[in-house]
């Protein structure tokens, strides 16, 4: 048995070692291709088993999960009621405890006798802030005072009855206060939000006669800007959706919508938080001896019956259409309309610590982008006037003396010639420069604000509240450096004094009087100088002073007065009537811009009318320039608000008047080559060395009807391109600009140096006039920042006839664009048919290698084909530019051939070598119209 079994294993061993013959091979690599087949069949069978094993787990997924969606939703629905039901229990515990005064502090801080029972309760409607009425910590570049100085407030508060009547005027009363509404700015955001939040809450200020007391409330109770309602309080919430501002549907809100019903809970919200106000003061009467004693019978807050009797009253005091306005110049118009009037020569006074001045400074630079040199780190003084000695980049120059050291190289080492230091730091040589504007926020014009002025804008509640961090400083610092030099002035305003008295003034009103003569005086001359020990200038000034005063007194005795203005007045446009030096009656109305212009400088050119004795009107003079010298020595008897806005620091040479502008008008319509459009004028105030240009807009040799229709958009903008393939003609109107130069012999146009500033496209402004784009911006649109071109003249006759030709240009250039887009959807339609042709070889020749690796297994080829994820070699955009350069040329593709049309773009350089090589396999795929479609 062992020897049949080692000859068996030997019989095998020889079999192994004798060759395998060819019938071999093919058997066992059939046997190899069933096997995989059989295990690719096993594969499919199984990752399909598993798609819908986990299909059927989706499934039941989903179901859980809209099973628990909607247990979840039963609950809530359950819960709803209870939860509503808790908060409303939650807000009627709150209340309660407001009422009982639970997390409330009163301190008595001023003892003395309690007010009458009769005197009424008042409560002030608007909340205070305590830095606006105190003013403290102001200095050193702060905000003012913040929740951590109450007790400092406290204190200022008490020191003088003079501050208490200023906060809480009434005898028996309360007011809320909080301590500021500036934001902290400690650089850490969590410490900003502690500290902002700590400044919004809220302190009673209760008066009752001589007795003061402060009651803190519960934090969560926030008063906002008004403790009381204003009248419209509960509707204003509608009003919004009722009219549509600001909807994005533009559609009113639904009465009984799901938004209406929010908007009711918001009003029911702020009714029940003004009844818990109610609630708290109602807690002081009850409770507490604060407000006691009342009258007989006790007082409500909650009784209308004890509102209607006066023992309660609701001053409504922050309800603006409750109040009405003073009608005078609010701080900012007034800062605006003087700062307008700065000039070289006066001086500012600048909070340079504003938050404003600070910001201009990018944080990742150290130098301040307003300062020259670049080196300089510090500011200018905050509380000394700076004289303005230049005009520079468009703003107003003024420069300071440089505290800081600076590094310099090769220093001689004291007392020892010869020997340097290699660096070392040294006083500065040079000043540092720094730039304002009049639209700064932060300064004031030194020489032309008034004390008294300003005293009236920083004893405004309004003003302080709307200006505080801006006007305040600012004001502080220009009153406390106009009474020091009042004081540095002493010796002459004594003696001035002194010669006004004897020359008539009123001893009661000498000082009023003595200021106005010195302002005006200083306002008068070039450079504004304090009368401070030059006694040459000391006694010039004194004398034009005396005489200014016995001009004015002169003009006040003048009982024409009356009977001038009235004539003035009758003269169309005018905006003032004055007396001049000489008594002579004026009066003044703006000059007229020449007809269709909209160039004119506003609020400089004047015509002056003289007045006779009889009040007839007598020779008018043109466009006249005032200057703040002449007007400071008028005597206006009448201005309206157009006179306050006039601008007096502008010179003659810088303007242009009716006349001048219609000249240059006419010069530049000379320039043109064809029918003028326009003629426009652009000037930058900020930029004077720009010059003044002008510039005309005119057809090149052809009128609208005789020009071709462009396919344009934009017929009239500048420079022409490509429209797909076609060139674009030139635009045909043109534009030459000049410069305006004044000499001794008037105004002239000169060639310009450089790039126009104007534009070289007609429709260059996208404004709103029936022509469309203009090169000009109308006074009628909204008025920006920038300068912009102003139209100076216009053919609006030809104006109407170029917006016709160049809708008709639109409407071809439209006409185009749907032309191009049904091309490139047939182009993108070939195209695709091309790469589905080039993909269809590759499937081809890819299932032509499966059929023998797999013969018999054509079951498997979908799933096979799938894993291939096979795609045009080149992409579907390189054929679409193909196609469109073929069909562009005019060549239909319909049975042409790939390689026709890769060979076409090939000789054209429009597609690569690589390019042609891999479609070098696919150039026989063909165009079929039937895959295409018929559209051609």
């Amino acid at each position: 048995m062992a020897h049949q079994t080692d000859a068996a294993e030997q019989d095998d061993y020889s079999r192994a070692l004798a060759p395998l013959t060819g019938g071999d091979a093919v058997a066992t690599r059939d046997q190899a291709r069933e096997a995989r087949a059989a295990l690719t069949r096993a594969s499919t069978d199984l990752a399909r088993q598993q798609a819908e094993a986990r299909a059927d787990l989706e499934r039941q997924r989903a179901e859980l999960e809209e099973r628990f969606a909607q247990q979840r939703a039963e609950l809530e629905a359950m819960a709803a009621p209870l939860k509503e039901q808790l908060a409303k229990l939650t807000e009627v515990l709150w209340s309660v405890d407001l009422y009982l005064g639970r997390d409330e502090t009163l301190r008595l801080v001023r003892e003395g006798q309690p007010a009458p029972r009769e005197t009424p309760i008042v409560v002030r409607q608007r909340v205070l802030v305590m830095a606006e009425e105190s003013l403290l910590h102001m200095g050193r570049g702060a905000t003012g005072m913040t929740s951590d100085h109450v007790p400092e407030f406290v204190e200022w508060l008490l020191e003088d009855d003079e501050h208490l009547d200023r906060v809480l005027p009434e005898r028996k009363g309360v007011v809320v206060l909080r301590p500021t509404k500036a934001k902290a700015r400690t650089g850490n955001v969590f410490e900003n939000m502690a500290r902002d939040e700590a400044n919004e809450r809220s302190y009673w200020l209760i008066r009752n006669g001589d007795r003061v007391y402060l009651l803190t409330v519960d934090p969560e109770l926030r008063v906002g800007e008004r403790l009381l309602p204003r009248r419209d309080e509960f509707t204003s919430v509608f009003e919004r959706g009722l009219f549509g501002f600001g909807r994005r549907d533009g559609e009113p809100v639904v009465p009984g919508s799901d938004e209406w019903m929010a908007m009711e809970r918001a009003a029911d919200q702020k009714r029940r938080h003004f009844m818990r106000v109610l609630l708290v003061l109602q807690g002081l009467l009850d409770r507490t001896p604060a407000l006691l004693p009342l009258p007989e019978g006790g007082a409500s807050f909650l009784r209308l019956r004890d509102q209607d009797d006066g023992r309660i009253v609701l001053l409504n005091d922050a309800d603006d259409a409750r109040l009405l306005g003073t009608g005078a110049e609010r701080f900012r118009d007034y800062q605006r309309r003087l700062n307008a009037q700065l000039r070289p020569g006066m001086r500012i006074i600048a909070d340079f610590r504003a938050d404003g001045f600070r910001r201009l400074r990018q944080d990742w630079h150290r130098n301040h982008p307003r300062i020259s040199p670049t080196s300089v780190y510090e500011f200018p003084a905050h509380d000394v006037p700076h004289l303005i000695e230049g005009r520079r980049d468009g703003g107003l120059l003024i420069r300071f003396a440089r505290t800081e050291k600076v590094e310099r190289r090769n220093v001689p080492v004291p007392g020892r010639p010869g020997y340097v230091y290699r660096s070392a730091l040294v006083e500065p040589t040079r000043r540092a420069s720094c730039l304002v504007f009049p639209e700064d926020s932060w300064v004031l014009p030194f020489d032309l604000v008034q004390v008294h002025e300003l005293e009236a804008f920083l004893a405004s509640r309004d003003e302080r509240s709307e200006s505080f961090l801006s006007m305040v400083p600012t004001v502080r610092a220009a009153i406390a450096a106009k009474r020091a030099e009042a004081a540095e002035e002493a010796p002459f305003r004594e003696l001035l004094r002194q010669e006004l008295i004897r020359a008539g003034a009123a001893e009661a009103d000498v000082d009023r009087t003595m200021d106005e003569l010195v302002h005006w005086w200083k306002t008068s001359n070039l450079w504004c100088r304090p009368l401070n020990g030059d006694r040459e200038h000391e006694a010039r000034a004194g004398s034009a002073i005396l005489d200014e005063f016995t001009r004015r007194q002169r003009a006040a005795a003048d009982d024409r007065t009356d009977a001038m203005v009235a004539a003035g007045r009758a003269l169309p446009g005018t905006i003032a009537v004055a007396r001049d030096r000489q008594g002579r009656w004026k009066a003044y109305a703006p000059a007229p811009d020449t007809p269709g212009s909209e160039a004119m400088d506003e609020h400089v050119l004047l015509d002056v009318t003289t007045l006779r004795r009889d009040g007839t009107a007598g020779r008018t003079e043109r466009g006249v320039v005032l200057s703040q010298r002449a007007v400071s020595s008028l005597v206006v008897a009448w201005h309206d608000d157009v006179w306050l806005r006039w601008r007096f620091t502008v010179r003659r040479a810088d303007v242009l008047d009716g006349d001048e502008r219609a000249a240059l008008a006419e010069a530049m319509r000379g320039e043109a080559t064809g029918p003028v459009l326009a003629v426009v004028e652009y000037y930058d105030e900020k930029q004077p060395e720009v010059g003044r240009r002008m510039a005309v807009y005119f057809w090149d040799g052809a009128t609208p009807e005789d020009s071709p229709v462009l396919p344009q958009l934009g017929p009239l903008d500048r420079p022409s391109g490509f429209w797909g393939a076609r060139r674009i003609p030139e635009a045909p109107v043109r534009m030459v600009e000049r410069l305006v130069v004044r000499d001794r012999d008037g105004v002239r146009l000169a060639p310009i140096d450089g790039r126009p500033v104007n534009s070289e496209s007609f429709g260059h402004y996208s404004a709103h006039t029936r022509w469309g784009r203009v090169p000009w911006w109308p006074r009628t649109e909204r008025q920006y920042g920038d300068a912009r071109a102003r139209l100076v003249w216009a053919d609006e006759d030809l104006l109407d006839r170029t917006a016709v030709w160049a809708a008709r240009c639109r409407a071809l250039a439209q006409q185009h664009l749907d032309e191009a887009a049904a091309d490139r959807r047939v182009n993108a339609r070939i195209a695709a048919a091309l790469e589905a042709g080039v993909v269809a070889r590759l499937e081809a020749a890819a299932q032509q290698r499966f059929d023998e690796d797999f013969p018999g297994a054509g079951d498997l080829w979908p799933e096979h084909l799938r894993t291939l994820q096979l795609h045009s070699p080149v992409h579907q955009s390189v054929l679409g530019d193909v196609v469109e350069l073929w069909r562009g040329a005019g060549r239909s593709p319909w049975g042409r051939t790939l390689g026709e049309m890769i060979d076409f773009a090939a000789e054209r350089k429009v597609v690569r070598e690589d390019t042609v090589r891999a479609l070098q396999e696919h150039r026989d795929v063909v165009v079929e119209s039937e895959t295409v479609g018929a559209e051609c």
